[in-house]
Formats: C-alpha cells, structure tokens, sequence
C-alpha cells in the first residue's frame, strides 16, 4: 500500500514545479508540515531550480534589547532629523542600504561624513534610482557620493532592493520604512527607529549588507 507521507511530499514537489513562485513555495511548506508534523519542506534543493529567483529561507535572529531606543515619524514629526542626527553621529564609517535616495538633507549629511573622514558605502536600488523613470535627483545625489569619495554601489539582484538601513561605526542601527527622499520627509507617512549602541545588531545588519554589496556593482556617475 503506498505511504501516505510519501503523497503527500510527492503532491507539494509537485504543486511547487507546476506553480514555482515564492508563495507557492511558503503556502505548501506550512501545508506539508501540518500534515506531517517533523517534516520540513526541503527548500535549497528547490531553490536550486528556480534559476535563483529566491534566496535560501533561513532562521531569525533572536536577540535581547541592548542600548537606547529612539523613534521618529513623518510627514514632519522628526524623521528625517533622526536619520540626519545618526549619519551626524558616525566617526569610523558608516553603511547604508536604500531603495530611494533623493533626500537632499540626507545626502549633506552623509557629505560632511565623508569629509570628516568617514568611510561611507552604500547600496542602492538601480532600477528606482537610475531608470529613465526615476527622479533626476537620484542620480544627482549618488553622483555627489562618488565625487566626494563615498564607495557606492547599485544592485538589480531583486525584484525590489527595499532596505532602508544605516549602521553606524557598527553600533547603532537606524531602520524602519523611512525611505532617503523629500517625499517620506514631507508627504508620507513614514516611521524611523534607532537602536543606538547595539554592537550585536549591528553586527547582523552588516552581515545583510555585505550580502547585498556583494550583488551590486559600482555606480558610475554621468556628466
């Protein structure tokens, strides 16, 4: 008599090739392993036949809550202040992760970085900031990075390159769904939280980021 647990793996390999997408993947994994309790949906190998589109799914990080926490909102309820106090802060060097990047406050601000001496990297998203669609004042903005001598990068690796991070001489963390423009400063209604002084969430957010600088490719302004 055939294995009930052998069909049921056979049906989920089977749903996920006919039907490769990431929610496919996520629905019939939960499915698989409320049927069989123990039996976790084996996703690398699958992975390995998607051409790459998705990354390995590996476990979260738990951490305990170390330092100060501080928050900020937007339109106009200290946001964009915050993101610039913590660029301000930076002494060593300073990473950064966006998906737009348009802000002129924040890029002065990452510009008097640099001429302190700071290192500066970022990662950038290409298709937001550099398509025939995208505001001029993203390229404009990563064009006075690179002239200054901040190391930027951008990366189409994703779908969407939706970070928005800083990570500060690796010890503080500013996250949230700030995005580096006039609009989220202005318009939007955004949210900015920084854990100042947590060198071990720092430590796993520059992990992420190397992830994504190793993606990307150096930005080269055009004049």
């Amino acid at each position: 008599m055939p294995n009930f647990s052998e069909h049921i793996k056979f049906f989920t390999f089977l749903l996920y090739m006919f039907y490769p997408s990431k929610t496919t993947l996520i629905v019939a994994g939960v499915w698989a392993s409320l049927l069989l309790p123990g039996w976790a949906l084996p996703i690398e190998p699958m992975l390995s036949n998607t051409g790459g589109r998705f990354l390995k799914a590996v476990a979260s990080e738990l951490e305990p809550a170390v330092g100060t926490f501080e928050v900020a909102f937007s339109p106009n309820e200290g946001a964009e202040q915050l993101v610039v106090r913590v660029i301000d802060s930076t002494k060593l060097d300073l990473r950064v992760l966006a998906y737009s990047f348009t802000s002129a406050r924040v890029t002065q601000a990452i510009l008097r970085a640099q001429k302190r001496g700071v290192k500066i990297y970022m990662v950038a998203d290409e298709q937001n900031n550099l398509s025939s669609t995208a505001s001029p004042k993203a390229r404009a903005a990563l064009s006075a990075l690179v002239t200054a001598g901040a190391n930027v990068r951008v990366t189409s690796a994703y779908p969407i390159h939706h970070d928005k991070v800083i990570i500060a001489d690796g010890q503080t963390v500013q996250t949230g769904s700030y995005n580096y423009s006039e609009a989220a400063a202005s318009k939007n209604s955004e949210n900015v939280f920084v854990n100042w002084n947590n060198p071990r969430l720092a430590q796993l957010y520059a992990k992420h980021f190397e992830r994504n600088w190793s993606t990307a490719k150096k930005f080269e302004p055009s004049f």
